[in-house]
């Protein structure tokens, strides 16, 4: 079980929630040894959430006027080609240590790191400048 923060716009929690989740069932269909076709669709699922979270992220920074929004969207466009990279060697390969390795070490690190820092300040930023609306 991961261990990070909550935040303070609830659809952000829903989503990290949802992401650990999906995160989650791709480490099990591994243990397992799923069928590849199993685990494609699984890492589809978090690929798709994961760019519809920070689409939201994204939108809702620019709509507060979030000072530090290019960082901020730059580490998603970041993650984003970084999962995009697992997803392909995974396809290519089918190598599930290593994805699982990055399930279980690169991506609970930056999600964690994530959460804790950049996602903890953006939503305190967005729900105060919601509140002044």
């Amino acid at each position: 079980m991961m261990d990070y923060p909550q935040v303070e716009l609830d659809f952000m929690n829903h989503d990290h929630a949802e992401f650990v989740g999906l995160r989650e069932e791709l480490l099990a269909a591994l243990a397992r040894q799923g069928v590849p076709a199993e685990v494609d669709a699984l890492l589809a699922r978090l690929l798709a959430h994961t760019r519809d979270h920070f689409a939201e992220e994204n939108r809702l920074m620019q709509e507060a006027s979030f000072p530090p929004y290019p960082m901020h969207k730059g580490e998603h466009d970041r993650v984003l080609a970084d999962m995009e990279a697992h997803i392909t060697r995974w396809k290519e390969g089918r190598d599930a240590v290593a994805l699982a390795n990055w399930l279980e070490v690169g991506l609970v690190d930056w999600f964690v790191g994530h959460v804790s820092t950049m996602d903890f300040v953006t939503a305190r930023y967005i729900k105060n400048a919601q509140g002044k609306q």
